[in-house]
């Protein structure tokens, strides 16, 4: 399998070679049920601007496929449009590549010499793959035992430009830290909140609830994600109870014990895969250096797909399984929007306060 530490050890003819040998590998797999964008379900069942099932066919497009026109917004779609192959000249083998590096967590300069793509194109598709897969994974209702906490995580401005930046940038390595900003200690509102629930069969939650401290409200915001008979697991926040019971579920509470730890509740449950997702979330926020609070939703939704395929898809499946959910997800957005899309909190006010 290609990963970080074999790439980062081979010469520049060895890499293109690999890279040949990729391109090989998955042309000779190419099948009807492993489709590209050129042989895709060409169906259309609604317009994907306005949802709307009053449409008519309006010729083709300079690719020869047919393109419709919707009676109630007026736009013009394909079966492509709003999908990961709108805008893109990339073909099935870039895109199945792509997706191998992805699931195995390698960098964009590695990327590109696996997929033959520039950077930028590389950050654009990873962007385009992220979004199609969350539009999948925000869909899933969670039953059963449902186990619930929170984490946080520093809000990072990267790639803002510095005359939109609300605050000063941050001064790092040796140079005198800036005394004119504030800090502040522990969990605060400078912090974001995020919202972590897994079932018994591994469906998962991870969303942005918001900055500071976990509150019942930031809880119920996700409520309809949980099925109405479902048993909250938790450590006694009051949070999580208030929300439990707001909602008429269940409660199963890990109760501290005097003198001694405990990590279970009375039915045996604990929160061992929480944890543990923390965990992978923080090593996931270090492998990429910091990641944009622009574009942390799509990196949890990333990070809970690659989790739950790796408990429910042999490994050799992962990359076919990820394509074809891809293709049918849904992108709503062009290249050029990627860079600026709309923060989940208002950081503006955040630090003006």
């Amino acid at each position: 399998m290609i990963n970080e530490t074999f790439l980062n050890h081979l010469k520049p003819v060895e890499l293109e070679f690999i890279q040949a040998f990729i391109y090989k590998l998955t042309s000779d797999k190419i099948t009807l049920d492993t489709t590209n964008s050129e042989n895709i379900e060409s169906t259309v069942s609604r317009c994907p601007h306005c949802g709307s099932f009053h449409f008519v066919k309006n010729g083709f497009n300079k690719k020869h496929r047919q393109k419709y026109l919707c009676r109630d917004c007026g736009k013009i779609f394909s079966d492509t449009t709003n999908t990961i192959f709108s805008h893109t000249r990339s073909h099935y083998h870039t895109w199945t590549t792509f997706i191998a590096c992805e699931l195995n967590q390698m960098t964009l300069e590695q990327e590109v010499v696996a997929t033959g793509k520039s950077k930028t194109t590389c950050f654009h598709m990873r962007h385009k793959l992220y979004a199609a897969i969350g539009a999948h994974i925000r869909n899933t209702l969670l039953k059963g035992i449902v186990k619930m906490d929170s984490t946080f995580t520093g809000i990072n401005l990267k790639g803002m430009k510095a005359k939109n930046m609300p605050r000063i940038s941050k001064v790092r390595g040796k140079s005198k830290t800036d005394t004119n900003r504030k800090h502040k200690r522990g969990i605060n509102s400078h912090k974001v909140c995020i919202v972590t629930a897994i079932d018994e069969w591994d469906t998962m939650l991870l969303e942005i609830a918001g900055n500071g401290a976990e509150s019942t409200e930031k809880y119920q915001k996700y409520v309809e994600r949980f099925d109405k008979d479902c048993t909250i697991v938790s450590d006694g926040k009051q949070a999580i109870l208030e929300f439990a019971s707001n909602n008429q579920f269940q409660k199963d509470t890990i109760r501290p014990k005097p003198n001694q730890k405990n990590y279970t509740s009375r039915n045996g449950n604990s929160l061992g895969e929480v944890n543990q997702l923390h965990q992978e979330f923080k090593q996931m926020i270090k492998h990429y250096h910091g990641v944009s609070i622009r574009h942390l939703q799509h990196y949890l939704d990333w990070l809970v797909f690659r989790k739950q395929m790796k408990y429910q898809i042999r490994a050799e499946a992962r990359k076919t399984k990820a394509y074809m959910l891809a293709m049918k997800g849904s992108v709503s957005f062009v290249t050029k929007d990627i860079c600026s899309f709309e923060l989940p909190i208002n950081v503006l006010t955040l630090y003006q306060n």
